[in-house]
């Protein structure tokens, strides 16, 4: 019965993500970013989460292909900033130390005509500095219009806030982009960790934080889930990492436990197995 029930959910999965997103049936998740210099959380990701009643977690890589398609990533999208610029003003007021938080910028969403302004009315309406606010961008946005793309990110960037190419490696990259683009961090995609312990590996990643490092860009290495992972990017130049070495996505009242009672310290954040 639920196989059959998740069959004709999933059949119209595009509608029922404004529905989701309308019965508040979304929340966002954060997972933290570790500094491998001072082994300190540096920064957040905001991550979309859906739990439908009925059918219960719905896994990102089910439904965000399918709002990418129908447009519906754009008020996913644009709802999942305003809530993570409206926790940083909550963590804020009640004197957390202060973070970075990292939202993910859709294709889509790039291509907007008013996103421009909708980044900076979100901004004004929730008093965030832009400087701790940073948009990831995939590459696949080098398909498409570069130029447009380019100067989108331009009229972004003098809005102060920062902007990071995710899942660099993974078949897009162009040395000029990173230059062109006015990026400020490289997350490095996980696919390079899972095969950190060869020396192939090893060498690309070293050339990636080198290069990085020449460009004045800030490298984060994702997917990081063991010791000998950790202590490995440390080895190889990276400056960041991010993963269930540090901690697992968690919802935002677990994350504010843990960060009261966590002081900023090193190690890896507390949290149960989250989707």
């Amino acid at each position: 019965m639920l196989m059959q029930t998740w069959s004709f959910f999933k059949k119209s999965l595009g509608h029922n993500i404004l529905r989701g997103l309308e019965l508040g049936e979304f929340s966002v998740f954060y997972q933290p970013k570790m500094d491998m210099k001072t082994r300190k959380i540096k920064g957040l990701e905001a991550l979309a989460r859906w739990h439908s009643p009925g059918i219960g977690w719905i896994h990102p890589a089910e439904f965000i292909p399918i709002a990418e398609s129908n447009g519906a990533i754009i008020g996913l999208g644009e709802w999942v900033l305003f809530s993570a610029c409206e926790q940083m003003r909550y963590w804020r007021k009640n004197g957390f130390p202060e973070l970075s938080v990292a939202v993910n910028l859709s294709p889509s969403q790039l291509e907007e005509k008013d996103l421009i302004s909708r980044v900076e009315d979100i901004l004004t309406k929730t008093g965030v500095e832009p400087r701790l606010l940073e948009l990831e961008i995939t590459e696949s946005i080098f398909i498409k219009d570069s130029s447009r793309a380019l100067a989108v990110l331009k009229e972004l960037k003098k809005l102060g806030l920062s902007l990071a190419i995710d899942d660099f490696g993974t078949g897009y990259s162009s040395i000029g982009y990173l230059t062109a683009f006015s990026f400020d961090c490289l997350k490095i995609d996980q696919s390079f960790t899972r095969s950190i312990h060869l020396p192939q590996t090893q060498v690309v990643i070293r050339a990636i934080t080198n290069l990085a490092r020449q460009l004045g860009l800030r490298t984060v290495l994702e997917g990081v889930e063991i010791e000998t992972e950790m202590v490995m990017a440390g080895h190889l130049g990276c400056d960041q990492i991010q993963g269930f070495a540090v901690g697992r996505p968690m919802p935002v009242d677990a994350l504010t436990l843990n960060l009261a009672g966590f002081h900023m310290s090193s190690g890896r954040l507390a949290g149960e197995d989250y989707q």
